[in-house]
C-alpha cells in the first residue's frame, strides 16, 4: 500500500506570456553541498526584521534588450550565429513621495557566438546612423545568441550600478544577480525574481512557504567565485489558489561587506521592499517585478526606438552590401 500524497495543483500568478517565477529543473534540484545555511542562526524559521529607517533614496537598476534581426554566417568552415540587438539600461530613484527615472542612450550590439569577431556595422536609419558593436560569447550554437546579447546587457547594468555606488547612493538594488562590489558608503544588493536553482535543503526550503509578507529567511552563504550572502523575502501574500512560493524573491549581497552588515541589509529589505511590490492589475509579473523596476522597463523599451523601422534599415544595409 502506498502512502504517497496526491498531486496538488496551484495557480502560477505570472501571466503566461512570461515564463514561471519558479524554474528549478530536476537536474538543478540537487542542493550544493558547500552552501552554508547557518551563518546567521541555527534556528531556521521566518524572521521579522528589526526596525530600520528607509534610506533617503532607494535606487533600482535594470536593463532591457531586444533582438532586431538574427544573422547566420560562416567562419573558416564553422557556423556562427548572431543577432543585431538593442539594449538600454537606467535607474529609478525612489524618494519619499516621489520617483524619477534616468535612462542612458541605447546601445546597439551585434551579438555573436563561438568567439567570433566582426568590425562595427554602421546602419543609416533616417537622420541617425546606428553603430552596432560586436559582442561575442565563447559559447557556440544557435542558443548562445541569447547569452551574447544578455551578457552585453549585464555588463552595461554593472557599469551603471558601479557608477551609482561610487556616487554614494545609500541603497542600490540591481535587478538580477549581483556582479558589482559594494562600497563602505552604499548598501548594494541583487534582486532575483526567478528561481532557477535550489540552494537549500528540504527542511530549510519548507520555511519559504511559512513566510508572511515582510518576513525573510535567515541568511545563507553561497561560495561562488565572489561569494554572497543570500536570503528569501516574501513581498506579498499569495491567494489561496496560488502556489506557496508566489510573491517570494531571493536577494543577495557580496560577503565582503561582512555578516553584520549583510544582516542589517536583509532587515532593511524585509522592512521596506514590500512597499514597492507591484499589483497584478498593473504588472504581469506581480508582485516580484517591483513598481520602480516595471516603470523603468517601460521607459527603457520606449528608448530603444521603433523595431520595424530599425529592422528594415538593417535589411537595407545588407542589400547594399550584397549589391556592392
Amino acid at each position: 500500500m502506498h502512502n504517497t500524497m496526491p498531486l496538488t495543483l496551484r495557480i502560477d500568478p505570472w501571466t503566461p506570456s512570461y515564463e514561471s517565477a519558479v524554474q528549478v529543473e530536476e537536474d538543478d534540484a540537487a542542493v550544493p553541498t558547500d552552501v552554508d545555511p547557518y551563518v546567521e542562526t541555527e534556528a531556521w524559521e521566518p524572521l521579522t526584521p528589526r526596525e530600520s529607517a528607509r534610506p533617503p533614496a532607494v535606487v533600482f537598476v535594470d536593463g532591457v534588450q531586444r533582438v532586431e534581426t538574427r544573422v547566420i554566417g560562416e567562419d573558416d568552415g564553422r557556423m556562427v550565429y548572431g543577432a543585431f540587438a538593442s539594449i538600454a539600461v537606467g535607474a529609478t530613484f525612489a524618494r519619499p513621495g516621489a520617483a524619477e527615472c534616468a535612462v542612458e542612450l541605447p546601445q546597439r550590439i551585434l551579438g555573436l557566438t563561438g568567439g567570433a569577431s566582426f568590425p562595427p556595422v554602421e546602419v543609416p536609419c533616417g537622420r541617425l546612423t546606428l553603430r552596432f558593436e560586436a559582442h561575442s560569447t565563447d559559447i557556440a550554437g544557435v542558443n548562445a545568441v541569447h547569452e551574447a546579447v544578455q551578457s552585453a546587457r549585464r555588463a552595461a547594468e554593472t557599469k551603471l550600478g558601479e557608477q551609482l555606488v561610487d556616487a554614494g547612493h545609500p541603497l542600490v538594488i540591481v535587478d538580477g544577480r549581483l556582479n558589482l562590489q559594494p562600497s563602505r558608503h552604499s548598501m548594494t544588493l541583487g534582486l532575483v525574481k526567478t528561481m532557477h536553482k535550489q540552494y537549500l535543503q528540504p527542511a530549510q526550503i519548507a520555511v519559504l512557504a511559512q513566510l508572511a509578507p515582510g518576513t525573510r529567511t535567515p541568511l545563507f552563504r553561497i561560495p561562488r567565485d565572489r561569494a554572497v550572502y543570500s536570503w528569501y523575502l516574501r513581498l506579498a501574500a499569495p491567494r489561496a489558489i496560488e502556489h506557496a512560493w508566489a510573491g517570494i524573491v531571493r536577494l543577495e549581497t557580496l560577503d565582503s561587506i561582512g555578516l553584520e552588515a549583510a544582516v542589517e541589509l536583509a532587515d532593511v529589505t524585509a522592512r521596506h521592499l514590500p512597499a514597492f511590490a507591484s499589483s497584478s492589475i498593473r504588472d504581469p509579473r506581480a508582485p516580484q517585478n517591483l513598481y520602480p523596476i516595471g516603470a523603468l522597463e517601460d521607459r527603457l523599451r520606449r528608448q530603444l526606438g521603433d523595431h520595424e523601422l530599425i529592422r528594415r534599415h538593417i535589411e537595407a544595409h545588407f542589400q547594399r552590401v550584397v549589391a556592392a
